[in-house]
């Protein structure tokens, strides 16, 4: 049984939130070793685009398949030990990928490691929010969002100065990582506690009803986010995939430069996730809000494996933080509002199931079509129908169930 400390009084809820985030972070760390990467593992296993995108889309495996079960995991086993295993796993998976030579035992590392990614996103905020008033949780709460994003941020370039700059193997990064979680999790086990007196407002201390998975996903609305979210991370992770690749190799630049354009990328969309939020609060609307950046990520798509001049990506990066930080952020905000309190996890849980979807099947797509049609091709057959069909499901379902 996890150990109960009062939160009010000690202010405890601030190291519950580090250590948290701390947890997080692991997870997107390791999704970054590859996608930054990508030229260098390519070379090391003698792989062409279309081996690279299942060996990046396999980190998304666990994350769609422990979408629906992991709050039951929760309530069974406890937030600690949930999280512990992501951790675990994580460890295991880095240690198998730094040490093996044979692309299919490398693959299957990448499985282990993305645990973290569909276990984070639901134990996060139950680790959180019950430190915490209702009224005083929007700023903890908006600090764990970051997780994802200021791992993108600043893995990418920091893995490429490790292997470009200091001239280390490859295999450096990924021990790295194993010294990082390690400390993450000692950290975890040693600071995690459970609050003795959990923080509610009046309307969570009025027992609800059991949430009903069957009402909530009768609801159109709640589907058109659904899918919406699986085509635009299916486009949006497979450009993350091969973002370095393109550069590097097509357009010859450093490997330096590529990472700090991905990390760069990375800040954008980590600035224009809480603006969505702010503009659709001033705007009293989330669906043009929504529309306006799937608009963003038809032209994204269609510029970012185009463009020939490696300069012109400082300014393609407000397309992929339009695309990147407004489309997740405004589902998120919007899911909740499609059905009754008691079927929010619910809900939750489906969009968090065809988020990870998405991304495991646009990277696998996307290696394809570079490998039969190269790169410009590839872009305008798997990556910008994806939002021309979002922008289609929104028209034809969104806009009508949604304010």
């Amino acid at each position: 049984m996890a150990t109960r400390t009062k939160s009010t009084a000690s202010g405890y809820g601030w190291v519950i939130l580090a250590v948290t985030f701390l947890a997080g972070f692991t997870a997107p760390a390791n999704m970054a070793k590859v996608t930054a990467l990508a030229p260098v593992i390519m070379e090391q296993f003698a792989i062409g685009p279309d081996t690279l995108g299942w060996v990046i889309a396999l980190f998304y495996v666990l994350g769609f398949v422990m979408a629906f079960p992991t709050a039951a995991l929760i309530n069974k086993l406890g937030i600690r030990n949930v999280v512990l295993v992501a951790i675990g796993c994580a460890i295991v998976g880095s240690v198998i990928g730094a040490a093996t030579t044979d692309v299919t035992v490398f693959m299957i590392s990448r499985v282990f490691e993305g645990a973290g990614m569909g276990v984070m996103g639901v134990a996060g905020a139950s680790a959180i929010a019950p430190w915490f008033k209702a009224e005083k949780r929007g700023l903890p709460l908006g600090i764990w969002a970051m997780w994802v994003a200021l791992a993108m941020c600043i893995c990418p370039v920091l893995y490429g100065w490790v292997v470009e700059a200091l001239g280390m193997p490859w295999q450096a990064v990924w021990w790295g990582t194993v010294v990082f979680d390690i400390i993450v999790g000692v950290l975890f086990v040693a600071l995690y506690r459970e609050p003795a007196d959990p923080q509610q407002s009046e309307d969570e201390q009025v027992p609800h009803g059991p949430a009903v998975f069957g009402r909530a996903y009768k609801n159109p609305a709640l589907w058109g986010l659904a899918l919406i979210f699986l085509f635009d991370e299916a486009a949006f992770m497979a450009i993350n995939g091969f973002l370095t690749t393109y550069l590097s190799q097509e357009l010859q630049t450093t490997l330096v430069f590529a990472t700090a354009i991905a990390s760069a990328f990375g800040v954008a969309g980590a600035v224009c996730a809480p603006l969505s939020g702010w503009l659709s609060d001033l705007l009293k609307t989330r669906k043009w809000i929504l529309l306006f950046a799937l608009v963003g990520g038809v032209a994204y798509t269609a510029v970012v494996f185009t463009c020939q001049d490696p300069n012109l990506y400082w300014g393609i990066m407000v397309l992929a933080g339009i695309a990147g930080g407004f489309v997740p952020s405004v589902i998120w905000q919007a899911t909740p509002d499609t059905v009754e309190p008691d079927d929010v996890p619910a809900a939750n849980s489906l969009v968090a199931f065809t988020q990870n979807l998405g991304m495991f099947i646009g990277a696998i797509f996307m290696g394809q079509a570079i490998t039969a049609f190269g790169w410009a091709t590839g872009s305008y057959i798997s990556l910008v129908p994806c939002y021309v069909i979002c922008i289609i499901i929104f028209f034809a379902v969104v806009r009508k169930h949604l304010k």
